[in-house]
């Protein structure tokens, strides 16, 4: 399985922003996590959209974390970076299921079981677990 760069450094920056106590700004995340800042500040602006962060402007103005950091999971990021999350799922020449060929119901059975497994795993991972 491949994660997008879009979830990688949705990831960094979120995990960034869980250690630091005041706001940070696209530009001074961009350089400590080392993200190309244009790309960066479209990851930030879905995370902002989808209540993750919350920015403030001003001297004192940057990027925060919305909620507490053992309030946010890794699903929450990537789930979100990279929806719909069905990455994985395997589909048929017709399209999804149903399958006009047994097999390929069986099949992407198998997909679903990962895709639970992986959607259970990140919900189970908090930003604060990862800044420990």
């Amino acid at each position: 399985m491949k994660i997008s760069k879009k979830s990688y450094y949705g990831m960094r920056a979120i995990i960034y922003l869980a250690q630091t106590k005041t706001p940070v700004s696209a530009h001074d995340l961009a350089i400590a996590e080392n993200i190309p800042e244009d790309f960066l500040e479209k990851i930030l602006q879905k995370l902002k959209k989808a209540g993750l962060i919350h920015s403030k402007k001003g001297h004192e103005g940057g990027y925060f974390l919305a909620r507490a950091p053992k309030d946010i999971t890794a699903w929450d990021t990537v789930s979100l970076l990279d929806a719909p999350f069905r990455h994985i799922a395997a589909s048929t020449p017709k399209g999804t299921l149903p399958c006009l060929v047994v097999s390929h119901c069986q099949a992407n059975e198998v997909w679903r079981i990962l895709e639970a497994e992986i959607k259970k795993t990140l919900s189970g991972i908090t930003i604060d677990s990862l800044t420990h």
